[in-house]
């Protein structure tokens, strides 16, 4: 059985969702309550409160466990510089104790932007890079090349920025919605996208998030140059969110839109698989001439110029990307399978489904008491209970089914499902203890 990822749809079943402080018949709370703090009121520019980022910001630096966040286990610099130093890498420690402190070049460090230009083979050069810090460039691109009164096809769900900002700009956002398969998990179809561009009004943009961010899913080859194919006929801009791209390189090389679309613009950045997001360093590549030039101008308003620091140490991590890579890989698929083992052991709450795997993330349906009191209620009673952060479907605006998000990449993951193992077994044998 499948079901549309929408807010008006969702299983049979999944509407017993209930509000108050009610409790199931295990005597798990019901309480509802929000992602995050501000309710639906606009905050900055029409734009609504980040249901994700608010939640986060509720939880992230006092719960113990975080068990839904969507980045590999971080790097320190020390680590980073002895990596280095044990590849043979000499000049590397050289380079940060020489860091320079004033400003850096708008566009990013040359070196730094030949390293990711090198990422996308002979397709990309480094004129064509321009180092953001990664939410900054959505920010930019939303900003600088739609209008109000745009068509926007985004993917649903999703990191709520990539069609928030649209959005407030006063877009109109046609949803590309995922579909979700009892056993075998959630998908989105070319046949999907194809629908969500009909309509009197021509499309301006299709945004999309290979792999993508909460599901994994990541789309074949030849479904890659369908979409693409799409998007050149229609002389569409094509805004692909990559940040997750590291993981799909485990089985493969998949070829990034930037390179098979002269109308595509491609984020990348430094934040997930590579594990160092407190570098805060991304970028934005594209073979656009004129969506390069506006963007630039763009950036002049915002950060200007990115950290001296960051750039260096970036410079540093893309010498040795693989190995970072490749840690993230092994890390994921060890946590992968004790995930797999624990959704064995409470098949009456957890929804093992084995596709799609590309991504550091999974989105795991719920069932049973948890299902009932809803993703939200049910993270909120996983942080109460267990101190453990699980990042629910509400966050993403897609409550139905109720789901929440599981992130892979951490080093202290079987320590955190231990922890919640042990709370949801005292559950299971009828102790309501906390």
């Amino acid at each position: 059985s499948s079901c549309r990822f929408s807010q008006r749809g969702g299983p049979k079943g999944a509407s017993r969702r209930l509000a108050g402080a009610m409790s199931t018949s295990e005597g798990q709370p019901m309480k509802r309550s929000r992602c995050g703090e501000g309710g639906e009121v606009p905050l900055v520019a029409g734009a609504r409160p980040f249901l994700v980022e608010r939640f986060f910001a509720r939880h992230e630096f006092t719960a113990e466990f975080m068990l839904g966040s969507s980045d590999a286990e971080a790097w320190t610099a020390r680590s980073l510089l002895e990596l280095a130093r044990a590849r043979g890498d000499e000049k590397a420690a050289t380079e940060w104790a020489e860091v320079n402190l004033g400003y850096t070049e708008s566009s990013g460090h040359p070196e730094l932007r030949a390293a990711i230009a090198g990422l996308y083979g002979n397709n990309i050069d480094a004129d064509q890079v321009l180092c953001v810090v990664p939410e900054e460039g959505i920010f930019m691109t939303m900003s600088t090349l739609l209008s109000p009164g745009d068509v926007v096809v985004a993917m649903m769900p999703a990191y709520q920025s990539l069609y928030e900002l649209a959005r407030a700009k006063g877009c109109t956002v046609r949803k590309w919605e995922a579909t979700y398969t009892k056993g075998v998990g959630f998908s989105f179809s070319i046949a999907g996208l194809r629908k969500a561009l009909e309509g009197e009004e021509t499309a301006r943009m299709v945004v999309t998030n290979f792999p993508h961010n909460p599901t994994s899913w990541m789309p074949t080859p030849a479904e890659h140059a369908e979409l693409v194919s799409i998007c050149r006929q229609r002389q569409l801009l094509l805004f692909s969110d990559e940040m997750y791209w590291g993981m799909a390189l485990e089985h493969g090389e998949p070829e990034s839109s930037c390179s098979r679309y002269e109308h595509a613009i491609t984020l990348s950045g430094l934040s997930k698989p590579y594990g160092l997001p407190g570098l805060r360093v991304g970028w934005i590549a594209t073979r656009d001439t004129a969506v390069m030039a506006k963007l630039r101008q763009m950036k002049d308003y915002v950060t200007i110029c990115g950290s001296a620091p960051s750039e260096v140490l970036a410079i540093i991590a893309l010498r040795h990307g693989r190995a970072l890579l490749e840690r993230a890989w092994e890390t994921t698929r060890k946590n992968r399978e004790l995930f797999k083992a624990f959704c064995a052991q409470f098949p009456e709450l957890f929804e093992y489904a084995p596709e799609p795997s590309a991504g550091l993330t999974l989105f795991v349906v719920l069932r049973g008491w948890a299902a009932q009191m809803g993703a939200q209620a049910f993270a909120d009673w996983c942080v109460e209970a267990a101190s453990c952060v699980l990042v629910p479907s509400d966050c993403f605006e897609a409550p139905e089914p109720p789901a929440v998000r599981i992130g892979l990449g951490r080093a202290n993951f079987p320590e955190a499902l231990e922890r919640l193992r042990s709370r949801l077994l005292k559950t299971k044998d009828g102790s309501k203890g906390s």
